[in-house]
């Protein structure tokens, strides 16, 4: 079906977190989505109850192996292994690693691994990328607007409309970006708590902001998604100055 990416040029942006609330937003939507983990730091799946010690089946596990990595309907896979193998790029290229199918992929990608994202972002229909109201993040905001716009959209991630700063930033992107700043995720303790309790969000604090930002943000992204999917690539996407075409890719083997 699709794969979207989440990575973020900055660490600390919340980007396993929307990942996870997204995956599950979009699952309860109707999709039969997966949940991928290419960070290799387990942080994904914190946000679905899962302990550190609790390991996920790999990408390329049998069916019935992966059967019971399964939360709130999402499957969870540790991509990470497969990632880091020498014919990994080679294996998206040729379709023996593919995201086709009916299935749709949420990846979880580190910050730090932009050469992860810029080999898989060709085979994806989108790519959101969260950013906070810091000047640290901010400042990494014209890489992100070089590094080629046609697949991605932004989430303000951790804001605290209490600070004036913070206040600015948003207005600030919401001018730059228009329709690609897909929302903003207020700043919730109860997000460190949920991870704290081993508990998904919407289990342990129901009525937290920023799961009801969460839950828009990802009516929002489903939204994009369908019409993405019905126009056959992303000409759906709000508009921008670069021209590249998206890559579709159908193979099954070691992802499917």
């Amino acid at each position: 079906m699709a794969l979207i990416l989440f990575h973020s040029p900055r660490g600390g942006t919340g980007t396993s977190f929307l990942a996870a609330t997204t995956a599950i937003a979009l699952s309860r939507a109707g999709h039969d989505v997966t949940a991928l983990d290419f960070a290799r730091n387990g942080t994904l799946q914190l946000h679905f109850g899962l302990g550190p010690g609790e390991s996920l089946p790999a990408l390329d596990a049998p069916a019935d192996e992966s059967a019971s990595a399964s939360v709130q309907g999402v499957a969870l896979r540790n991509a990470a292994g497969m990632a880091a193998q020498p014919d990994f790029a080679q294996g998206l290229a040729t379709g023996e690693i593919g995201f086709g199918g009916d299935k749709l992929f949420v990846a979880d990608i580190a910050s730090g691994d932009q050469h992860l994202r810029d080999i898989l972002l060709p085979y994806a229909v989108l790519e959101i990328c969260p950013l906070t109201a810091t000047a640290e993040c901010l400042m990494m905001l014209p890489a992100a607007n070089d590094a080629g716009l046609a697949k991605t959209c932004f989430v303000m991630s951790k804001v605290d409309p209490t600070r004036r700063f913070a206040r600015h930033s948003v207005g600030f992107l919401r001018e730059l970006l228009g329709d690609r700043l897909l929302g903003q995720v207020r700043r919730d303790e109860a997000v460190i708590e949920a991870c704290a309790m081993l508990q998904p969000l919407g289990r342990y604090a129901p009525h937290s902001a920023a799961l009801a930002d969460t839950i828009a943000l990802g009516e929002a992204v489903g939204t994009l998604l369908e019409d993405v999917l019905d126009e056959g690539g992303e000409d759906a996407l709000p508009p921008d100055d670069t021209g590249a075409n998206p890559a579709n890719l159908s193979g099954k083997n070691r992802a499917a």
